[in-house]
């Protein structure tokens, strides 16, 4: 899967193969976010019963912040 590729919003099993999380690990996170106002965890919004991770949320996490060293 491509960045350029990638959807406005991710189905859980597309963060994962884009995270390595496990499928778990991924949903208590989204479940975490979503419980602390998003102080923790990863960023999801739900349409009905589905569960999505905007990627413009996760490109931005997976950026390293200017003047750290990683």
């Amino acid at each position: 899967m491509r960045f350029d590729d990638l959807p406005p919003f991710l189905r859980m099993d597309q963060a994962q193969e884009l995270t390595q999380l496990g499928r778990s690990q991924l949903y208590e996170l989204a479940r975490r976010w979503r419980e602390t106002g998003g102080r923790e965890g990863i960023p999801n919004v739900r349409f009905g019963r589905c569960l999505r991770v905007p990627t413009a949320a996760l490109l931005r996490i997976a950026q390293p912040e200017e003047g750290s060293d990683g």
